[in-house]
């Protein structure tokens, strides 16, 4: 008894759990966390504000930049139209006046060259008064308008320097070529008020197409 040996099984003693292992309890591994939908609108919303934010902010950089000179524009060729039509009424008063003894330009001519002077005459003056009280016109108005001014401008001008060559080729009036004089500047500076005219119309097109007036 006091020389018998307790054998031992290895195998049993490998299985077979200690104090401090039983004591122990293992660890078990967290699950991975998934970002709430409350954190992911915030974060959406977020990079949507700031984006908007930056957009606005180039706009209103590009709008400052640009228009600060551009949208005075419009109004500076206004009042340059006006002083054509101011100078072009002046010009042909006198031919038309005096075509009744000698025939200087045709009554049609006349009439066309007062109904295009007078009308857009008062077109410019009535869009200038519109900026002056803050009412403007909306921009595809004023582009259709500078388009008919164009037309007409330019049809005006014809008609007046093909009287102009025709009376010349006569060898017929006074001595005195002034009413000549007169009939030849005003087609010249009707042709200067239609290609202020077709500037005006590429303008107001531009900037009405970039949203920088109305």
């Amino acid at each position: 008894m006091g020389n018998s040996k307790i054998s031992r099984d290895p195998k049993k003693e490998e299985s077979s759990p200690t104090v401090e292992e039983e004591g122990v309890v293992p660890a078990e591994p967290l699950p991975a966390q998934k970002p709430s939908q409350n954190e992911i609108s915030r974060i959406t919303m977020a990079n949507a504000e700031s984006g908007a934010d930056q957009a606005d902010r180039g706009m209103q950089k590009e709008y400052f930049n640009s228009s600060g000179a551009g949208k005075f524009l419009p109004p500076v060729l206004k009042l340059l139209e006006l002083a054509v039509a101011i100078v072009c009424i002046g010009l042909i008063d006198d031919p038309a006046h005096h075509s009744r003894l000698r025939v200087f330009i045709s009554s049609r001519t006349v009439a066309l060259a007062y109904g295009t002077f007078v009308l857009f005459l008062v077109f410019s003056v009535v869009y200038l008064f519109g900026k002056v009280i803050r009412d403007n016109f909306p921009w595809k108005l004023s582009s259709l308008l500078n388009l008919t001014g164009f037309i007409l401008y330019l049809a005006t001008a014809a008609c007046i320097l093909n009287d102009w060559s025709e009376t010349k080729n006569r060898n017929y009036w006074p001595p005195n070529t002034q009413r000549m004089d007169f009939l030849c500047g005003a087609g010249s500076v009707a042709v200067v008020g239609a290609l202020f005219y077709l500037i005006d119309l590429i303008v107001t097109v531009r900037l009405g197409m970039k949203g920088e007036i109305e």
